[in-house]
C-alpha cells in the first residue's frame, strides 16, 4: 500500500511539473536583443513604443502611456503584455530581421515600424 501511495505522489508531482513547464516559456536573451528598439506606431493613441531588455526581461513602454513587462509565450516572437491583457507580436522580414510589431489590446490591433 505504501508503494502505491508513493507511486501516486510521484505521478502527481511529475504531472504538475509537466503542466507548469508547458505554460511558462523562458526568454532567450540572445534572440530578445533583436526585439530591442523604437517602433513608430500608426493609427494608435501613442506615437512610439520603446522595447528594452534589462535584467533578462523585455519591457515595452508606450511613450506617454506607461510601460509593461513583455512575457514570452509558447509561440515564437509573441509576448504577453503583463497587466494589460494584450499581446505583442514581433514581425520578421524574409531575412529574419524584426521590422515591425503588432500590438493587440482590447480588441484592437495597432502596428508599428521599427526605426533604424
Amino acid at each position: 500500500m505504501k508503494k502505491l501511495l508513493v507511486l501516486v505522489c510521484i505521478g502527481l508531482f511529475a504531472f504538475s511539473f509537466d503542466v507548469s513547464a508547458q505554460t511558462t516559456a523562458a526568454l532567450d536573451t540572445v534572440a530578445a536583443k533583436s526585439y530591442v528598439g523604437k517602433y513608430k506606431m500608426k493609427d494608435s493613441p501613442f506615437e512610439e513604443i520603446i522595447v528594452t531588455l534589462k535584467d533578462g526581461k523585455l519591457n515595452g513602454e508606450a511613450v506617454g502611456q506607461g510601460s509593461a513587462e513583455l512575457a514570452p509565450t509558447k509561440e515564437t516572437d509573441i509576448f504577453e503584455v503583463v497587466g494589460y491583457d494584450g499581446k505583442l507580436e514581433f514581425v520578421r522580414n524574409e531575412n529574419k530581421m524584426v521590422t515591425k510589431i503588432k500590438l493587440t489590446m482590447q480588441g484592437s490591433t495597432m502596428e508599428g515600424e521599427k526605426q533604424p
